[in-house]
Formats: C-alpha cells, structure tokens, sequence
C-alpha cells in the first residue's frame, strides 16, 4: 500500500469508448462496471454485430476517421450443448479495426461446463453476468491497473454468493477460491464474505412464522450532508407529529391484528428514521407504548435508532427502558468536531461520549455506535482519532459506513465544494476500522453494499459475540418477511414456498402518508395475505 500521505490517485480514462455486446443482455451491468474506469460520459453502446458501418455513423460521436483515441470494448458470449463461453477483447484504437489488424491490446476469457452446475457452488455459475463482468474488470485491470475490490460484483447483497457456498458444504479455501473464480474478487474481499456467511447462518433458521418490523419515524433535528433517508426537520414538522403518529398507530394496529390472527410471532423490531429520538418525550412514549400494546415482544430484538446525541436525552432513555427497547444505537459517524460542522451535525464529540455514558448508567447493555469512511476533508489521521475514541467508550457493535454520494444527498448536489477522498485512503481507513474492532473483541457480521460507494468498497456491521443485531442479517438475507411501517418504509413480503420477494412501499411525503393511509393499508393486506 502506498504512504497514505502521498496517496496514489486514480484518473478515469477520458477516452470515448464504444461497447457491442452479442449473446447476452447487460448493457446496464457492463455500464455500471465500465463507469469504474472510465468518465461516464464516455462510454458508448451499439446494437451492431460485427458491423463497422453502423458504428461509424449511428452510435459513436464525431466521424470514424478521428477514432485513433477512442477504444471499442467487443463483449461475446456463446454455447453450445456442454458449455457456454465469454470473450472480452478490448482495441485501443479502434480505427485499426479496418486494418488487417485484428488482434485487441487486451483480451479475457471464460468457460462454463454445464456438468460444474451440478457441483457445489455450480448454482452461481448460473450467474452469467457476474462470470461475464469479471472478464471486463480483468480486461479493464489489465488496460488501467486499477483493481476492483470486488471484481465484478453489482449487487447489494454479496454475503448470499458466500452463503450459498457455505450451505454447500464447501469449507473456507473452497468458497474463497470459488468466488474468485466467479466474479474476480480480492481474495480477502471473499474471505470476509465467507466469515459473515458462517457467523451469519445461525442466525437465519427456517421460521416461516417468523416476522421482523420496520417502523420508520421520519423527522431529524437537521438534515446531514450525505444523507438520502426519509427526513424531515423536526422544527418545520413539529406541528404534523401527532397526525403521524395517529396514522402509524393505525398501521400498527391493522398490521397486529393480521399477524395475531394468522399465529405469527415478531422476532425484531427496528425504529429507525430519520432520528426517532427527535421527536418529543411525550411522542416517543406514545409510538413505543402502541408497539408494545399491540405485539407480544417476548424474545424479541427491540432496536431504536437513537442516533444524533443532541436528540437523546435521559427522560427519552427512561423511556426506552420502561417498554424494554434491548439495542440501541449511538452515532458519532466521527469524533472530529470540525466534520462534525461541515456534515451538519449541531452537537460535539463530547457529547457523544456523555450521551452514551448516560445510556450505560441507565442500565443499556447492548449500543451500537455508526461512523463513516471517507467524510468530506477527512484524512487517515482524523479517522484513527475517531477509532481511538470509540476504543475508549467499548461499544457493543460497530457498524463501519463507507462514504456514498447518495442520488438525493446535498453532498451529491454540492461535491465540488468538498474534497473527496482518495480510493487509497480510503481502503486504509476501512482496515484500521477493522483492526480496531477486531481489538475490541468484535467479528463482522453482517455487510451490505451501495452505488457510488467510495473505492466501490462497503459497509460492515462488527459486533462482539451474542450482540449481533438480527434485524440486520434479515435485512441482508431476505428469507423472513419484514413488514415496514411508516412514512418512506419498504415492506419486504418473503413467500419462500414460490422462491418471490414483493416489495411494498409506502408514501415518502408526511402528509400524504396521513392522508392516504387506508389505500396503503389495503394495498399492503394484499401481499400479507399472500405469504
């Protein structure tokens, strides 16, 4: 690894290419990946096969003679009745193309014998765009140097590949060299993903009667700079809190009166936001009394999103504990007070610190504490200070946030006022959190990935032994339904008898969450009546 005071910064290529895929639809796929190296603007698509004429004139800018510093990426995929193959070749000038010369700068290639499907691990060898993508990255590595932690890997959710490996029955050595087989993976990238896999697959026993809620409650005290939730500011909103409540109390009692009647039980429920705790003591007692007057919570998991420290306060956490909430979290995102100003955050480390020791003293055995890699104008220094200062309070579990530039952020709409961070720095800054938890006793257990992720890398739940959150690894794995209630919520209706997930989502906007409650209620009856 490079000095991390003199970081190696990679330059996307500026040069315009032209993509022709033949035998498999991904154009968006191979954008999603292209657009690692190369500007977005840059990459251009085709429907040509093997066709220069209808290259030259309909789908790339500028006339085919001035090509000589534009490269053409030919993506081909065929089978036949034992196996089906990729070829990636990459030319980097395409003008050469009608020349005698035929042989690309960069070339990849894969093949898949049907008899491997039937090995362990061959289901994911149905995946052919995952197979297809990891001979663009080798091609792309090849072209820039630049090496994708994660190879060809898009999705959200990479911890199901592990997964399927490790109910397969394949051990360690056998998942990670699978997987890099699979996607061209880092090979610590796939060990961390077997790991959580492993520490995850207790958690995930086959309950059909098992359901997890979401309850979205969707003010903040002010909006964070890199924040995409469903928040709104509490001061212009306050007036709107008790209609709020009075519609998600009758979502809860239709959503209890439907899982008491067809006998199933809750195993977790999740509070979050927005910042729950930003709403008034009287509010939060009302919304956590409905829950536990309408649900049995015995041996369930009960986590409220505390969050913001200048939102939490000791009548709310006595609160909390009458109606037994057993997690919380407390979210620093970093312990540097200059970025806590630039994000938005109106408090100080030393109110972090003050506010969990309040919830220790007040018996909270089980906080979780969020920070984030790779903030505006942060530095690997200022990083490890935020690490050091977490080591000192012991959390229970630490969830570690790569920095994302979210579609709907104010960080997104104002990047060129900050300074991002460089890919480099940011690795470092993700292996120092992973030290770090490793010191406090904590494992990975869970970990999710986002678009626009810096360093396309991801976000990483740590948490001591026994403090695993089980809402999380059920929203990872998706195999329980979790009902989501609120504004801006996402139900996720699991029937594993057809092997379908249905998504339902309710409005976004306050006001039209309590006007149109009964509709969204009807619409999401639907679906429960369907598992």
């Amino acid at each position: 690894m490079s000095d991390s005071n003199n970081p190696i910064i990679f330059n996307k290529v500026t040069k315009d290419v032209l993509v022709e895929i033949e035998g498999i639809v991904m154009d968006q796929e191979a954008w999603e990946l292209l657009r690692l190296f190369y500007d977005s603007e840059c990459i251009h698509f085709t429907n040509a096969i093997s066709n220069i004429d209808s290259i030259q004139y309909k789908s790339f800018p500028g006339n085919f003679e001035e090509s000589s510093s534009r490269d053409y990426l030919f993506i081909k995929v065929f089978e036949n009745d034992e196996f089906w193959s990729c070829q990636v070749c990459l030319y980097t000038d395409i003008s050469l193309l009608l020349t005698s010369k035929s042989k690309p700068d960069f070339f990849s290639e894969k093949t898949v014998y049907y008899s491997d499907l039937e090995k362990p691990g061959g289901k994911l060898f149905q995946r052919r765009k995952i197979i297809v993508g990891s001979c663009i990255v080798k091609v792309m590595t090849k072209y820039t140097g630049k090496k994708l932690p994660y190879g060809s890997l898009l999705g959200v959710r990479p911890v199901k590949l592990a997964m399927q490996c490790v109910n397969d029955k394949m051990d360690k050595d056998e998942t990670v060299n699978h997987l890099i087989k699979l996607s061209d993976i880092d090979s610590k990238k796939a060990e961390l993903l077997y790991n959580i896999a492993v520490t995850e697959k207790p958690f995930l026993q086959d309950d059909k009667k098992a359901i997890h809620l979401y309850v979205g409650i969707p003010f903040c005290a002010s909006r964070c700079l890199y924040c995409s939730f469903t928040a709104y500011p509490i001061h212009r909103y306050k007036k709107l809190v008790p209609s709020y409540i009075l519609a998600l109390s009758k979502e809860i009692q239709h959503t209890a009166k439907w899982i008491n009647q067809n006998d199933y039980h809750i195993s977790s429920i999740y509070i979050g936001g927005g910042t729950p705790t930003s709403v008034d003591s009287s509010d939060l007692d009302r919304i956590l009394g409905e829950l536990t007057a309408n649900f049995n919570l015995k041996n369930c998991e009960f986590t409220v999103e505390a969050g913001r420290p200048d939102t939490i306060t000791k009548d709310k956490l006595e609160i909390m504990a009458k109606y037994k909430v057993n997690r919380i979290s407390i979210n620093p995102q970093t312990m540097n007070e200059e970025t806590l100003r630039i994000i938005g955050r109106n408090h100080t480390p030393e109110d972090i610190i003050d506010k969990y020791y309040l919830a220790r003293d007040l018996g909270f055995d089980n906080i979780n504490m969020d920070i984030i890699a790779g903030l505006p104008n942060e530095d690997i220094d200022m990083f490890i200070n935020t690490l050091e200062k977490i080591e000192e309070m012991q959390p229970d579990s630490l969830t570690v946030h790569t920095m994302a530039l979210k579609r709907a952020s104010r960080l997104r709409e104002e990047k060129s006022r900050y300074l991002s961070t460089p890919d480099m720095i940011v690795e470092a800054m993700i292996e120092e959190a992973r030290k770090s938890a490793y010191k406090m006793g904590m494992r990975s257990y869970y970990l999710y990935r986002q678009k626009n992720i810096l360093a396309n890398l991801e976000n990483t739940g740590y948490s001591k032994p026994g403090y695993e959150c089980r809402y999380n690894i059920h929203t990872m794995e998706e195999i329980q339904t979790i009902v989501a209630l609120g504004a801006g919520a996402i139900s996720k209706f699991v029937n594993s008898e057809k092997n379908e997930i249905n998504r339902v989502f309710n409005l976004k906007d306050v006001d039209l969450y309590i006007s149109k409650i009964d509709e969204m209620l009807k619409r999401k009856e639907v679906y429960l009546n369907h598992l």
